[in-house]
């Protein structure tokens, strides 16, 4: 059954979950463009780059570099709190990483062609259809020089084939730089890419592309000087058995930082 209640909140509230991590550098700060603190050290560990290849794999369970977490034993599972303090200031994302790719060329400005693992069941709806869910192309090996136009074909959350995503790159991306897409005019989800393309080699480096949704945004608005959200003003958003949960972090400045948090769910 569903937690319908602050005191159903206040009942499920599982044991909290520290993150830490530090010395974060950042790319040029610019729209639509994140840093991942997937690869970053610190607590939860680092991840090490997948070699799914370029079909990618879906995503689930226990993994490292994943917030830890567990499923309930019957019942739902939904945010209770996420607190954060940076020693800059920015902007926070908790996602759910939904899937991911390895083997794509930074040289090549051909198209490259994806035959997409299927979504586990964790879009917007709890299905695999990609409601709500973006894409990014997220480095785990430093960029090189080179700023193209990036674009992504892919089906939609309605199933419409042949839609259109672009982003622009930044150059000499770091480690955990986190590109994302701009999708077509009305569409609201990634079902599954299908091809990638860029108008200009990045030079080096290792890229992969990554489908997620968002599930928490938090602010953080001045230098060390924490924030927090709970189950009231986040939405209460559902997390789904075996999400993925990472962090996205949106700096103001390149600054490198140092972060500090915690993250609580509700179960019942």
């Amino acid at each position: 059954m569903a937690i319908s209640s602050l005191d159903g909140v206040i009942a499920g509230a599982q044991a909290p979950q520290p993150f830490i991590k530090t010395g974060i550098a950042t790319a040029a700060v610019g729209a639509m463009r994140g840093y991942s603190l997937w690869y970053a050290v610190g607590n939860p560990g680092a991840a090490s780059a997948n070699a799914a290849g370029t079909g990618g794999a879906a995503v689930s369970g226990a993994t490292a570099g994943a917030i830890t977490r567990t499923n309930p034993g019957s019942g739902n599972s939904y945010l209770s709190r996420l607190a954060i303090n940076a020693s800059t200031a920015g902007t926070l994302w908790l996602i759910d990483r939904l899937w991911h790719n390895s083997g794509l060329s930074v040289t090549s400005t051909s198209a490259q062609g994806i035959t997409p693992a299927t979504l586990p069941a964790r879009d917007g709806n709890g299905a695999t259809n990609g409601a709500n869910v973006m894409a990014a192309v997220e480095w785990s090996g430093t960029g090189g020089s080179g700023t193209p136009t990036v674009t992504l074909t892919y089906t939609d959350q309605d199933g419409n084939t042949g839609a259109t995503g672009t982003l622009t790159g930044v150059t000499t991306p770091p480690v955990g730089t986190f590109e994302i897409f701009t999708l077509a005019a009305g569409d609201t989800g990634v079902r599954a890419p299908t091809s990638f393309i860029q108008t200009a080699t990045r030079t080096s480096g290792t890229m992969h592309l990554v489908l997620f949704r968002v599930l928490a945004q938090i602010e953080v608005t001045s230098a060390n000087i924490g924030n927090a959200i709970d189950a009231l003003t986040s939405g209460m958003p559902r997390i789904y058995d075996d999400s993925v949960l990472q962090l996205v972090w949106f700096p103001s400045a390149t600054t490198a930082t140092n972060f500090v948090g915690q993250y609580i769910e509700a179960q019942g």
